[in-house]
């Protein structure tokens, strides 16, 4: 009898999207189902696989499937048994409907026309309304989320409720610059995908400089604190450009730009080697607060000797 039920339910559905426009068959193909997650997994030659899972319900549901061309459609329960669905869509499937179900449901597909590869650049325009766990290939550990740098724990990074701009290179290369100061070596290292030319590093103005050939470049440097400390001013040219430092630890700054034309940028930092570093003046103060107080404390038991040494004098007559 329940199958019954459903089998009319469905035909009645069909013909009442057949009966009317395609707009509002979307708005009466049922209620947004319940999401308890979306997945997104992402192999090294940028293919999509999406996974959706759904809470169980007793009411038919609508779910809209992440912007793209879907393939290779599979519903199912999380005990891999096949569940009763519909699908809406003109020239491809935009909205699936899950009939009543007593277990949650998972919705899988692949996902084409989704990222784009400029270059060696992948970008995606991902525009979703429920939080959304991206998987990335393992040669993936830094991200772009609307130029924004995301250094990458596990592979992977999550989106709540995504309207976001991702961008990522697949085995990112690393270009290296020794600077030589006297008698030390430093190592600059530099990721991007555009071409780096004329690097020098300037003690007198405390700042690196270097090449861009292309604009709208994102680039991000690994700066030995020793060498060039934060925080930094990024120009190029004359026009100040906006930075993000991140990842910072006791011996590196990671530095992020994207600098909207190419020309020569040039990284101003606070302080530069052989100077003292920004802390130096704190400690130095430290160490001069507790040399007085020493000091204080030999005055004060010179002047107590000295009174002992008077009363005695006095007694002795």
């Amino acid at each position: 009898m329940v199958n019954l039920k459903k089998l009319f339910f469905l035909i009645f559905l069909i013909a009442s999207i057949s009966a009317m426009p395609h707009v509002m068959a979307q708005l009466t193909a049922g209620e947004p189902a319940g999401q308890k997650q979306v997945v997104i997994t992402i192999d090294d030659r940028g293919n999509v696989r999406v996974v959706h899972e759904i809470t169980k319900s007793e009411s038919v549901k609508q779910v809209n499937l992440v912007k793209g061309t879907a393939l290779n459609l599979k519903v199912v329960d999380v005990q891999g048994n096949d569940v009763q669905y519909g699908t809406i869509g003109l020239k491809e499937i935009s909205i699936i409907t899950i009939f009543p179900t007593d277990k949650n449901v998972i919705v899988v597909y692949n996902l084409v026309d989704a990222l784009f590869l400029e270059g060696d650049m992948w970008t995606w325009n991902y525009a979703y309304p429920v939080s959304s766990t991206f998987i990335f290939p393992d040669k993936v550990d830094l991200v772009y989320v609307n130029s924004n740098p995301v250094k990458l724990d596990g592979a992977k990074i999550r989106c709540h409720g995504c309207n976001a701009l991702i961008e990522f290179v697949i085995d990112e290369p690393i270009y290296v610059e020794q600077v030589q100061w006297e008698d030390e070596k430093f190592t600059v290292g530099i990721r991007t995908v555009t071409e780096i030319t004329s690097f020098r590093f300037d003690q007198p103005t405390k700042s690196i400089a270097f090449k861009v050939k292309e604009n709208n470049q994102l680039i991000t440097l690994f700066i030995p604190l020793e060498l060039l400390w934060n925080p930094y001013e990024v120009f190029v040219g004359d026009q100040k450009i906006l930075k993000r430092e991140f990842f910072s630890n006791e011996t590196h700054v990671w530095l992020n730009i994207r600098p909207e034309t190419a020309g020569t940028v040039q990284i101003i930092g606070s302080s530069v080697i052989p100077e003292f570093p920004l802390f130096a003046p704190l400690f130095l103060g430290i160490i001069v607060v507790i040399i007085l107080q020493f000091r204080n404390k030999i005055n004060l038991r010179q002047s107590h000797k000295n009174k002992t040494h008077i009363r005695l004098s006095v007694h002795g007559r």
